[in-house]
């Protein structure tokens, strides 16, 4: 559950616009909007591109024949993957096959490569070849240092629909952060969940619950403040429920139609583990918006 405790640190860390992505494919249908929106940033924000797919032999089998055509059939996708990317205009990209789970491989071409996002799709059933579908974005989204962008909508345009849920903590912060030097041109709005103390006894609890999401609205103004400066204040559209973060969460981005939620994650503790497990695992696969993942090392 989100709470109400303003722990923003003083320090403002400026994250500029990413130089380097880093896509995750497993070179089916299902990776291409993902594809198109890594390309549409990349060439957005004058970035280089970089495309990886991971052999995972554990997943493939034993016979020898069938991880053999696998791996033929991998860098032959590869090399069309290659063609296609170098003849759009304006694009800098790389294509790279490596063997191994697909979680680490991504993870460690991003570090080698200093890369400052990771884009992958997000299958009903399946993402980058034999992984359970969460099993991978979560596994990303634990050991990577960088930003997980997880597709899921069509492209978007410069002017995109962004909301940034917080819970008004500084592992939160750089998530805000991102939302405006990222997205200069967006539509920002800033998301909390209360969990009103007492309620039960309050004789109305309609309008307590109404007196306790006015002063959180004051909270997150100074949360938005102290995170990105006095700019920020006017910046966010602020929307404040109670309940179920995920639950509260799903409505507002359908009936906004929002292209992109932001949400920042805490220090790799096992509380951490256990929240990335429930909320931010949640948010990925029940959001029908696509979803960043703001590591707290960001």
């Amino acid at each position: 559950m989100f709470n109400l405790s303003l722990e923003v640190s003083s320090g403002s860390v400026v994250h500029p616009i990413p130089s380097h992505i880093v896509f995750a494919t497993d070179f089916t249908a299902r990776c291409d909007r993902a594809q198109e929106r890594a390309v549409q940033l990349a060439i957005e924000w004058n970035a280089s591109l970089t495309a990886v797919h991971a052999i995972d032999d554990a997943g493939i089998g034993a016979n020898a024949w069938v991880r053999d055509a696998h791996q033929v059939a991998a860098r032959r996708n590869a090399k069309r993957l290659r063609e296609d990317l170098a003849a759009i205009e304006g694009l800098r990209s790389s294509v790279h096959v490596e063997s191994g789970s697909p979680a680490t491989v991504v993870q460690a071409l991003a570090t080698s490569e200093r890369a400052d996002l990771i884009v992958t799709g997000l299958a009903r059933s399946m993402i980058l070849g034999v992984l359970p579908m969460g099993s991978t974005v979560m596994a990303l989204a634990r050991s990577s240092r960088v930003p997980v962008l997880v597709v899921k909508k069509k492209l978007l345009d410069t002017r995109s629909r962004t909301l940034v849920a917080t819970d008004l903590t500084a592992s939160s912060s750089a998530a805000l952060q991102v939302a405006l030097n990222w997205f200069p041109n967006g539509q920002h709005g800033l998301f909390h969940v209360i969990d009103p103390p007492y309620r039960m006894w309050a004789e109305d609890k309609a309008a307590y619950v109404r007196q306790v999401q006015q002063s959180a609205i004051g909270e997150c103004a100074r949360f938005a403040v102290e995170a990105a400066g006095a700019a920020a204040r006017n910046r966010f559209a602020i929307t404040v429920r109670h309940g179920d973060v995920v639950d509260a969460l799903r409505p507002v981005v359908d009936e906004g139609d929002l292209d992109l939620v932001i949400v920042g994650t805490h220090a790799r503790t096992d509380v951490m583990n256990f929240l990335l497990g429930s909320v931010a695992s949640r948010m990925v696969n029940e959001i029908e918006s696509d979803v960043l993942v703001v590591p707290p090392s960001f």
